[in-house]
């Protein structure tokens, strides 16, 4: 990877998918050319480096670094308290979705439960993105403190 610009950051949001730890290793390779001094592993916080063109480089990997999932994942986690007995049932809709043939894959669940729960919603149906900006889901939730400081360090907000 070359950047070719000086003093530029470069913010990298990744799904872990199933595994995190292989997802960092595939950027740490493509990576560790302009960013030499990154570690091993992902630290639990995000990473956040600088190297000596005063290129910064940050990489997230969906949903805590650490776990296997999506951004989807990390979004269920912003889900408000006051939704809990909603957000089971939409769970539990997608689970009797899947008995009733629904072409939901296994490693989509997490997306159909949370799109489920968006779909009840005022106004039906919002982005994750969305639903945070609208306070559908609770931007200021506990669960988003970590990716929020990083998010903040990266970009020196």
């Amino acid at each position: 990877m070359e950047l070719k610009i000086t003093g530029i950051t470069l913010g990298i949001l990744l799904d872990a998918d199933t595994n995190a730890q292989a997802r960092y290793q595939s950027v740490r390779h493509l990576c560790v050319g302009t960013f030499p001094r990154l570690p091993q592993e992902i630290p639990p916080e995000g990473l956040v480096t600088e190297n000596e063109d005063e290129k910064r480089l940050g990489l997230w990997i969906m949903p805590d670094n650490a776990s296997g999932g999506t951004l989807e994942t990390f979004l269920r986690f912003l889900v408000p308290e006051n939704s809990a007995a909603l957000w089971e049932h939409a769970t539990a809709s997608v689970t009797i979705a899947r008995t009733l043939n629904a072409a939901c894959r296994e490693s989509h669940i997490g997306k159909a439960n949370l799109y489920t729960w968006l779909a009840w919603q005022d106004p039906p149906g919002q982005s994750g993105g969305r639903a945070l900006t609208q306070n559908i889901l609770d931007p200021h939730s506990p669960n988003s403190a970590a990716f929020v400081k990083w998010f903040r360090d990266l970009y020196q907000l």
